[in-house]
């Protein structure tokens, strides 16, 4: 793997959760991947609101008489960003 290559290594910690994934696949993707994206610098956003939401939501179902501030404790946010999640899920 080339220094600064990255590639691999996400594909290869992706492939270990996935191991129905035929390997032809697995070099189909990385072929052009590589072909289409490869020599350019790239970012790749986090999805913390989408996934903060999913732990609310799962939290809830859990325990749907937590209070905010347990809430807050589960998820490691504060009980105002808990707060503002709720919003976001029951408007």
């Amino acid at each position: 793997m080339p220094v600064g290559d990255g590639l691999s290594a996400i594909l290869h910690a992706i492939k270990a959760d996935l191991p129905g994934v035929p390997d032809e696949t697995w070099l189909h993707l990385e072929r052009r991947l590589r072909n289409e994206l490869g020599g350019r610098p790239h970012f790749i956003a986090k999805q913390a609101k989408r996934n903060r939401l999913a732990d609310l939501e799962v939290a809830l179902t859990a325990d749907a008489m937590a209070s905010n501030a347990e809430l807050s404790h589960k998820m490691g946010v504060s009980v105002s960003r808990v707060q503002q999640l709720k919003r976001l899920c029951h408007p």
